[in-house]
């Protein structure tokens, strides 16, 4: 019942013996591929990779995937070897994560636990990555369809309490008088790779998102947030400005950038 696949797909491990070891891990496993970067407060480019979730939770967050990755062609390979336990215990409860290396030129994924295997293709492009089931036992796709980030944009994310909900459209406003600054919308399925709201304030706001032909002047919109938040925003009135440029740019509205 939990397998997924016709006869003639059917995939087992007498295909990849070389691949097979008694290591395994009890429990399933969520996967999906995500942008990150690598290097938490330096401006760089996004690194493709596969974001690996059990679906056990464990005492620490900071709980780990062990894994041993190979190449066969454009096929990734992923063997789960172990849960690996933190030096130091993060004392909250959560799912071990791990996130391993996803090649660009990757067309097939496939997941070895003990003897058993899980099969996806993979077709990953500029704009989007998608993923479709071959067969699977233990893992699942979060997502069918994720969008990349594209280069030289940004997102506007914006929350505000009930009082002042006019501060969303007035910088958002701002923002559009820039002759440089183009919005633009992730058309069509897929996770977006931007926050779509924020998150805890009194009224999340649906976020904007902008590309830019010059940096210099993406790069004024953190003057031009730092003399907005001084004069329209006040000390605790629940209001949070963020703008996410594309290679890990921050600004906020609540320090100076």
């Amino acid at each position: 019942m939990n397998a997924c696949s016709s006869d003639d797909n059917k995939v087992n491990s007498s295909d990849y013996p070389e691949y097979i070891t008694k290591n395994s891990i009890v429990s399933a496993i969520n996967f999906m591929p995500e942008e990150v970067y690598p290097g938490t407060n330096e401006l760089q480019s996004p690194v493709l990779k596969l974001k690996l979730i059990t679906e056990e939770e464990f005492p620490c967050i900071n709980y780990g995937i062990s894994t041993t990755q190979f190449s066969k062609g454009n096929e990734l390979i992923v063997r789960f070897d172990k849960i690996a336990e933190p030096g130091g215990c993060f004392t909250a409860i959560g799912p071990a994560i791990s996130y391993i290396d996803l090649p660009e030129n990757t067309e097939k994924i496939t997941f070895i636990n003990g003897d058993k295997i899980d099969q996806y293709s993979i077709d990953i492009n500029d704009q989007k990555i998608a993923i479709k089931l071959i067969e699977k036992h233990f893992t699942t796709s979060l997502y069918s369809k994720t969008f990349r980030i594209p280069a030289n944009s940004f997102a506007y994310v914006c929350g505000t309490n009930k009082n002042n909900t006019q501060i969303y459209n007035d910088f958002y406003g701002l923002i559009k008088q820039n002759p440089d600054f183009t919005e633009f919308a992730f058309e069509g399925e897929g996770r977006i790779p931007y926050p779509e709201t924020t998150n805890g304030n009194w009224v999340n706001h649906p976020s904007k998102f902008f590309k830019y032909k010059d940096v210099k002047e993406f790069n004024k919109l953190a003057s031009m947030l730092n003399n907005y938040s001084a004069t329209n925003i006040e000390k605790n009135a629940g209001v949070s400005i963020s703008i996410y440029g594309w290679n890990n740019t921050k600004f906020y509205s609540w320090i100076e950038n």
